[in-house]
Formats: structure tokens, C-alpha cells, sequence
């Protein structure tokens, strides 16, 4: 652990801070128009042609009973045929049976697609979403010392960051992580969640004004749920296949952010209507990392969140125009190596609750911190090679950036496999690595 501190740090597993969708037994309690199922039902039978009942009700998420209605429905539109095993038997034997779509239902699929190319679990509705994710903010689970030492046991100098993170991360509010590149901002703040002990559940997919609105990133969304719960029969010992267990969202996002990624947008090669970086991060963090370096000037990007901060809530709008209004409970992260003043007038700046200013490490912290990157990289770390190190950080007025060892040793084991050394960090390895690292002055790679 990289603190000094002595406190047990042991976790428990993850628990859902809040009680579980219950699983819908009538097409009532979806709360979606009935038309979504259908078009949706044709589509995953257009794209998975002669599937079962069972394969069905595992790929929309809803129960069977409601896919045999369903498809009863589209029989009688002339949209689906059956189409029996080669074992004959009952038709209803859904092991059995397969469906697939006439030729009709094959252009009522063209039809869905050309509008929504959503496939996958059937969406939840918005105010069931809404519901849900306020009932999963931060701020109703206050942190306490020992979990935000938990999540930052892998930051060195984390003992100056515990006292102030710590009421950040319960306020709910908006932080700016400031200072020089290389002090492990953008580090420091993808761990902040793991001060949370409770896991949420997030959607597959939103239904929201006439649109599917997919929510669930693998990038964005890591399940903690294995689906064994999922394997009783018993309802009261299921939740809502529609939503799934995950460890809170972190989503960060750097130089390439723009505009279009706030909004509800669809992809450059299929009609499906992603939800924004924001959505995906409800009940999470999102990182806007390197403020300042994105196309769009920055008032244009903090003006954007003045509303989403103040009042928790955010207006979306949606690609046939509307409009719908979104919760907005999640950790907004800024993270820059501007000085604030630079990037915001003040009456932003008080907007933003914690504003925290990054440091480069002390002399002990970060000599600890080249001995344990030196050890997990199978190299040890001569004195008098640390010495030299230290007189180079003089030499070109360097600061003890985090970022440093793990570089620089790095580069020194690829030197020191080159010439076929010994697995020694020597001084003539360190200012080799040194020369190579940063720019003619010694200021200019190191630090980011």
C-alpha cells in the first residue's frame, strides 16, 4: 500500500445500493408501447432466422409467456410461420418449434430496421430509468476514511488527497483536478469509484419519445451479476433481465470529445441511437480529461454542463426532434494542466465544488515508487543510479512526477535488454534513459 496507513482495508463483494427491477409479468408493467416488442421480435427473427421460443425470450429479455403472445399476434398478421423439428411432437414444445418470418414480415422488417437497428433486449421505459438511477445516487451512500484509503491504495502520496476527496466524492459535486501533466490526475480520478462499495444496475436500452436508446457499453459498463441469480424459476427470485448489475460506470473522455458525443446520436454505419458519454455515466464518473485541448473552445464545453451541475438534470434531445429531460446523478470530473483561471471565469469556477491541485510527489514517495516499478519489472535498482537521478531532476529543475518511473524504467529495461546486461538500473542505463525520454533541455517529454 503506498500510504502509511494501517487501516484494514479487507472488501467486501459489491451490493446493489438499490432493490431490484422486478422482473414484468404483463406487457403493463413494461410501460412500452406494444409496437416496440413486435418490431423488435422481427427483427431479431430477421437477423436470427428459425429460432426457438426459448432463444427468443433470452434475446428480448421479457418472459415467454409474453413472446408467445407476441408471436400468436404476428401469425395472425401473416408475419411469422412455424416451422416444426424434425422430431415432430406439439407445437408447443418450444425446444421443438422454430419461427421465422413470411415474406411480408420480411418487409415489415426492412421497415423497422430502416428506422431503428436496435437488436438486443427490449428497452425499459424512461420513468422506470429516471426512477432507477435516483434511487442509485452517490450521495444517498456516503464514503467514509477507510473506503477512499481503499481507493487510492495504489496512489502514492495519497494521505494529502484522502482528506479532501473524501467530502468531494460525497457532495455529488462537480471537481476540477488541476496541476502539472504528469501528477496523476486522470490516475487518481478513475480510482475514485472504487471508494464506492455498491454496485447499480444499468439498462440495456431506453425507450424515450418514439426511440430505442441504447444505454449498455462494454467499454463503459463492467457486469458483476454472473447470472446465476437469473436461473430460478421463481420471478420473486429474478430481477428484470433488462437491466444489468455493474460496478459503477467510469467514463472518460480527453482531446477527441466534441459536441455531437452530449447528445443522442447514431453511428456513421447503422441506425442505432447510442445514449451520450453523460447517460452512460449516471450513477458513475465522467472524466473530461485534458480541458482545454478539445476542438470546441472551453466556455462552449463548461457552458454545456452549467444547467446538468446546478440542478441534476439534463435536456436530451432526440433524433426525431423532441426533446426528453434525464437525471444528471454522477461525479463530473474536469481534469487540466491550465491553471483554472485560464479556463473559466469565476462565476464557473464557483459553480465547480472542490477544485484540487495536483503536486509532484515527496523525496520518500517517489523513491518508493521507482523501487516497486524496478522490482515488478524484474530490476534492481542501484544506489548510486537513484543519486544520479536525483542530481538530473536538479539539473533540469524536473519535478517528482508520478508518471516518471514507470517510463523510465521502461525505457531502461529496454536498454538494459538490448546490450544484454545484467537486470540493473546502473547510472549510465538512468541517463541514457533520461537522454531519450525527454527533450534536449530535460523539460519537454516527461510530463503529461
Amino acid at each position: 500500500m503506498s500510504s502509511n496507513s494501517q487501516v484494514n482495508l479487507h472488501r467486501s463483494p459489491l451490493k446493489p445500493q438499490a432493490a431490484a427491477p422486478k422482473v414484468p409479468t404483463a406487457f403493463e408493467d413494461l410501460k412500452i408501447p406494444r409496437t416496440v416488442l413486435e418490431n423488435l421480435l422481427i427483427k431479431l427473427l430477421s437477423a436470427y432466422p428459425k429460432s426457438n421460443l426459448l432463444q427468443l425470450t433470452n434475446a428480448i429479455s421479457i418472459s415467454s409467456h409474453m413472446v408467445e403472445i407476441l408471436l400468436e399476434d404476428l401469425r395472425r398478421k401473416s408475419l411469422v410461420e412455424v416451422f416444426q423439428g424434425e422430431l415432430g411432437g406439439n407445437y408447443k414444445e418450444s425446444g421443438n418449434v422454430r419461427y421465422g418470418l413470411s415474406e411480408s414480415g420480411s418487409q415489415e422488417a426492412d421497415v423497422a430496421f430502416a428506422k431503428d437497428a436496435y437488436l438486443g433486449p427490449a428497452p425499459v421505459s424512461l420513468d422506470e430509468y429516471n426512477r432507477i438511477v435516483r434511487q442509485q445516487d452517490v450521495r444517498a451512500h456516503q464514503v467514509t476514511r477507510i473506503d477512499v484509503t481503499h481507493a487510492l491504495q495504489e496512489v502514492y502520496g495519497a494521505d494529502r488527497l484522502i482528506p479532501v476527496l473524501g467530502p468531494a466524492i460525497n457532495s455529488g459535486r462537480a471537481l476540477l483536478l488541476y496541476g502539472d501533466a504528469g501528477t496523476g490526475k486522470t490516475f487518481v480520478a478513475t480510482r475514485v469509484l472504487n471508494s464506492l462499495n455498491t454496485s447499480v444496475y444499468i439498462p440495456y436500452a431506453v425507450y424515450a419519445a418514439g426511440n430505442i436508446i441504447k444505454v449498455f457499453s462494454p467499454q463503459h459498463h463492467k457486469p458483476v451479476d454472473s447470472g446465476e441469480s437469473q436461473q430460478s424459476f421463481s420471478f420473486k427470485d429474478q430481477y428484470d433481465k433488462r437491466w444489468v448489475l455493474c460496478e459503477r460506470p467510469s467514463v472518460q473522455v480527453g482531446g477527441e470529445l466534441t459536441m455531437s458525443m452530449l447528445e443522442v446520436n447514431h453511428t456513421e454505419h447503422n441506425r442505432v441511437w447510442i445514449a451520450p458519454l453523460q447517460m452512460m455515466a449516471n450513477n458513475g464518473i465522467l472524466i473530461i480529461d485534458d480541458l482545454g485541448r478539445q476542438t470546441m473552445p472551453v466556455a462552449t464545453l463548461l457552458n454545456r454542463w452549467i444547467i446538468p451541475m446546478e440542478y441534476f438534470f439534463d435536456n436530451l434531445s432526440l433524433p426525431n426532434g423532441q426533446q426528453i429531460t434525464i437525471p444528471f446523478i454522477l461525479t463530473l470530473a474536469f481534469s487540466t494542466n491550465l491553471s483554472p483561471e485560464l479556463i473559466a471565469d469565476p462565476a464557473f469556477l464557483r459553480r465547480l465544488g472542490y477544485k484540487i491541485q495536483f503536486h509532484p510527489l515527496a523525496h520518500a514517495d517517489y523513491q518508493a515508487l521507482w523501487e516497486k516499478i524496478a522490482a515488478q519489472r524484474s530490476l534492481s535498482l542501484d544506489m548510486s543510479a537513484f543519486e544520479t537521478l536525483l542530481r538530473l531532476h536538479r539539473q533540469h529543475k524536473v519535478g517528482f512526477y508520478p508518471c516518471l518511473p514507470k517510463d523510465l524504467v521502461g525505457i531502461s529495461r529496454d536498454i538494459v535488454a538490448f546490450e544484454e546486461a545484467e537486470p540493473v538500473i546502473t547510472p549510465a542505463v538512468l541517463e541514457r534513459a533520461w537522454e531519450v525520454y525527454f527533450t534536449s533541455d530535460g523539460n519537454g517529454g516527461g510530463k503529461r
